[in-house]
């Protein structure tokens, strides 16, 4: 059985959505975290590897008691439904004292500013690597998973397993733009044994890099979506008649929640009898929330953490939906409003512009400008034929791109196609 080990963000809903694809296609598949948080609970079939065994205090105790050699090597997580867990040395810690031990040394990960704890970097990761023998490493993210990978590379040496490397939203579209990274970028993009990524854009952007390994089929990094389970929630509320606006509030390194905000209160008028709605919120924006609706008088709420189904559903009842960035790969939220029949507004910074013709089926919108932002929002707002129109061209893409069932399958591709080559 071909093992496949993921070096990639344990608590990542993106990270979660692509592994339960594959997770149960036939290969053995293991998981290198990038620190000490817990992962995901929705991840399946997958063995978790971390520095050593992890111990609940009084769980420790106990079962020390009962079996004194049950606190080294392999074991097993309490709850049955999550993932198996090894540990990369025969060492048990108390989940004590995780935070201290992970943030009590940092490592550098090349020529850029990116670090990793020490026990989750990749002199660790390189030690896994020899024991496990992995057929394939696939690092999901490029500035602290791939970068690590890349270490652990240079430090084991000839014999080294192929390697997968996917990149996400900004990792290459963003980061080149600093010399340090754009040189770590090229050195891994030249170590590469197979690419992916979910832009067009972003295949040319690598080879500009210095790419040279096989490129992947392109295809979002989430995977697809339930088209049965959509179609019976998107239909329930026609797209004219809703009354609420989804706007995306990170407000970080590409996120620009506040320009968002900003073109909404050039929209006052116009958002009378509508609601805004503000999901994925960054704590920078809550008090602009507040200003809003206690000075400006736009009814707008922060969503507080939701789970994905709670999310589709929001859409399910908008009108439209608002993302500002300053890079992106595929917004997976825009994804989202557009299966949902919600008019997509998404700043061209990402690749939306491979998914939606600008002016029919959605509006790529500039970063940095909440006046022209504000004009396309007040348009959305008023022309109820535009929406609706889109709506219908949308599903139509969503049927042929973002089927789950077809995109499962393509993902499983991508290790039939590699193993394939090993015969």
């Amino acid at each position: 059985m071909k093992k496949i080990l993921f070096v990639a963000m344990q608590m990542s809903t993106h990270t979660v959505r692509w592994i339960n694809q594959i997770s149960e296609a036939g290969w053995d598949v293991h998981l290198f975290p990038v620190n000490y948080l817990p992962v995901h609970p929705e991840l399946r079939g997958v063995t978790v590897h971390q520095p050593w065994k992890v111990v609940h205090p009084k769980r420790f105790l106990k079962n020390l008691i009962k079996n004194p050699s049950s606190i080294f090597g392999r074991g097993t997580s309490q709850d049955a439904k999550q993932c198996p867990v090894n540990s990369i040395f025969p060492l048990p810690v108390l989940t004590r004292w995780l935070p201290y031990l992970n943030g009590f040394k940092r490592v550098s990960l090349g020529e850029s500013d990116a670090t990793a704890p020490l026990m989750y970097g990749p002199v660790v990761l390189a030690r896994l690597i020899k024991k496990l023998k992995p057929d394939l490493i696939h690092s999901l993210e490029f500035q602290h998973c791939g970068y690590n990978v890349l270490k652990a590379k240079e430090i084991h040496g000839p014999g080294f397993p192929k390697w997968l490397a996917t990149n996400w939203g900004s990792d290459i579209y963003y980061y080149r733009q600093f010399e340090a990274h754009r040189s770590q970028i090229s050195r891994l993009l030249r170590n590469l044994d197979y690419y992916s990524c979910e832009c067009v854009r972003d295949v040319e952007m690598a080879k500009e890099l210095g790419l040279q390994a096989e490129v992947m089929p392109v295809m979002p990094n989430t995977g697809g979506l339930n088209l049965d389970l959509v179609n019976s929630l998107r239909s329930i509320h026609p797209v004219a008649q809703r009354k609420i606006l989804m706007v995306k509030g990170y407000q970080h390194f590409a996120g620009r929640a506040l320009t968002a905000l900003d073109a909404l209160e050039r929209c006052v008028v116009e958002l009378k009898g509508y609601q805004v709605v503000v999901f994925s919120a960054s704590p920078e924006i809550f008090g602009r929330v507040e200003e809003l609706r206690d000075f400006v008088g736009i009814d707008i709420k922060v969503l507080p953490h939701a789970s994905h189904d709670v999310v589709l559903r929001m859409f399910s009842r908008a009108r439209a939906y608002l993302g500002v960035s300053v890079s992106d790969a595929i917004s997976t939220s825009m994804l989202e409003a557009m299966a949902m029949g919600a008019f997509p507004i998404q700043t061209n910074t990402s690749c939306c512009s491979e998914w939606i013709t600008c002016g029919k089926s959605g509006f790529e919108i500039p970063v940095d400008d909440p006046e022209a932002i504000a004009i396309r929002l007040k348009r959305v707002l008023a022309d109820d034929e535009l929406v609706e129109s889109a709506a219908a061209i949308n599903w139509v893409t969503v049927q042929e791109r973002l089927d789950q069932k077809v995109l499962k399958e393509k993902a499983a591709g991508f290790y039939r196609t590699i193993f394939s080559k090993e015969v």
